[in-house]
């Protein structure tokens, strides 16, 4: 399933202090687009608002399917940021299976095939807690791109990787994201330049498009 999302006049407040006076965005099917900012500036917020992991007092979050339909709720959602967690104790192995014993793998891979194209073959049998800072992030970025969702968030995705593991990041979303919406919120170019077409950078408690990347940082 193709979706869109339309943001209109959203607004987010923290008690007495505003993070969002008015946030307009229209991300269309299947496109890629950078949620740029320095750290503080309310990345993380805006897409924990847009997922629905946290609420907003102001405007309108609507997601249409590919006939323009509204639909009655989020849809299905896979997400990658360094605030998300796993299970410490769980081996690699047993948090893939678990994982995707309630979400659908992508192209229906099998957990072996997952773990080869996440270079997670060596970890495979290590608990989650024993990994590098690294490796967990690039078990985070495994499986939320290789589960099937029409929408895929990823707040600073390449935290903590090495320049092997950002082109392996890269290499993943090329491969497996082309018919999903894709926002990433970011400050680090590899992150999201090779693959989003259009940027936005929050200033002002507000999200204004950015024309040359090179100048919102």
């Amino acid at each position: 399933m193709s979706v869109a999302l339309h943001i209109t006049n959203l607004g987010k407040k923290f008690g007495t202090s505003q993070i969002f006076k008015s946030v307009n965005l229209n991300v269309y099917k299947n496109e890629k687009v950078a949620i740029l900012g320095s750290n503080g500036s309310g990345k993380s917020t805006l897409l924990k608002i847009i997922s629905g992991f946290i609420g907003h007092q102001k405007g309108e979050i609507k997601w249409v399917d590919e006939d323009n339909r509204p639909l009655s709720t989020t849809p299905e959602f896979s997400y990658s940021a360094p605030y998300i967690d796993l299970f410490d104790f769980l081996t690699v192995n047993e948090q893939l299976a678990f994982h995707f014993k309630e979400k659908k793998a992508i192209q229906d891979l099998s957990i072996s095939k997952i773990l080869e194209i996440g270079m997670l073959q060596n970890f495979a049998n290590k608990q989650v807690r024993q990994l590098s800072s690294g490796v967990r992030q690039r078990l985070k970025n495994t499986l939320a791109v290789l589960t099937d969702t029409p929408v895929l968030f990823l707040d600073e995705p390449c935290s903590n990787l090495d320049k092997e593991n950002i082109n392996l990041y890269q290499e993943l979303i090329n491969t497996y994201c082309a018919n999903r919406i894709v926002l990433i919120a970011s400050n680090y170019e590899p992150e999201y330049e090779f693959i989003c077409t259009r940027y936005f950078k929050i200033e002002n408690q507000n999200l204004t498009p950015v024309q040359d990347k090179q100048l919102w940082a």
